[in-house]
């Protein structure tokens, strides 16, 4: 059995058919570039990036390349570990991005050009970077968890994505995430929530959202975490309290620009931990995937992944 090959892991619906299309020239300019061993497999449904990943690392796997959006970057990253613990820390990542939100991508500043992303996988050192654990109830009532490498959301956010579907995203792309967040925006009531950071006391809110953020950008462009970083070892957290329909329209919009964290309506913490409850359940989307439900607690793994993006913004 050969070891040291590159795994691409390819999200053939990712982007709406978008990976499936450019596949063919992206394993020709690997061949192209390098005279490493390229192993090609393919998702069929939810979790498959998550096994696959994890069966390559195992069988020797020097770098394992998500080829998909968001999604698919948040199975693959999960691939490289076994009960929170990585399966071969010396293992890279690399991202091509093929999806429609483009936050990891938007974050990092990866080139558009996917001949030029490939470039960077094969050309650029590995960098550390940190990765967010969620512990939540899944959907069949049973604990779980899930790293994240971007963002982890409940309220608003989790609401849009349980309403965003594929035929949506092939028709508006980015501006699916808008829309939806619009018409949720009109109607959402907040939730209480009981949050408590690292080892201080708890707090109680009324909140339309809460976002946990490793990245800056998600949802098709949207700045919520605009001071966060890949690698400093803490969350960025924003807490959307509750405001009146008119202050809910306009301070969508600055969500964009990241100016919204300017307004009272928002308030904003830096923690390693943070731990969530409510009285009744509320769900939770990470990397732009629904996982399930209330009580939550998360932690940030230092730069316990290595990714070849070439830099990480400061």
């Amino acid at each position: 059995m050969a070891d040291n090959f590159i795994q691409l892991v390819v999200n053939p619906i990712a982007g709406s058919g978008k990976a499936r299309k450019a596949f063919p020239s992206i394993l020709h300019k690997f061949r192209e570039l390098t005279d490493s061993e390229i192993r090609v497999a393919y998702t069929t449904g939810a979790g498959d990036a998550i096994v696959l990943t994890r069966d390559a690392i195992v069988n020797g796997a020097l770098m394992v390349v998500s080829v998909g959006g968001d999604g698919t970057i948040n199975e693959v990253i999960n691939g490289f570990f076994n009960n929170k613990i990585p399966i071969n820390p010396f293992c890279e990542l690399g991202v091509i991005d093929c999806g429609t939100g483009g936050g990891f991508a938007s974050t990092v500043n990866l080139p558009e050009s996917i001949d030029q992303q490939i470039e960077l996988i094969l050309k650029s050192s590995a960098i550390p970077i940190d990765l967010g654990c969620v512990d939540f109830i899944d959907t069949s009532n049973k604990p779980t968890f899930r790293f994240f490498i971007g963002e982890c959301q409940t309220g608003i956010g989790s609401l849009v994505v349980s309403k965003i579907g594929s035929k949506l995203k092939a028709v508006a792309g980015k501006y699916a995430f808008f829309y939806v967040s619009t018409v949720e925006a009109l109607t959402l009531k907040p939730s209480r929530l009981r949050v408590k950071y690292d080892d201080n006391i708890e707090e109680e809110h009324r909140l339309l959202g809460l976002v946990v953020g490793n990245g800056i950008v998600c949802g098709g462009g949207m700045r919520l975490t605009p001071n966060a970083k890949l690698n400093d070892g803490l969350f960025d957290v924003l807490l959307i309290h509750n405001m009146g329909l008119v202050q809910r329209l306009m301070n969508l919009s600055k969500v964009y620009s990241g100016k919204h964290i300017l307004s009272r309506h928002f308030s904003t913490k830096r923690c390693k931990k943070i731990t969530i409850q409510s009285d009744s359940p509320v769900s939770l989307e990470a990397d732009g995937e629904l996982l399930g439900y209330s009580p939550f607690a998360m932690k940030i793994f230092p730069q316990v992944i290595k990714v070849k993006v070439g830099h990480i913004p400061s």
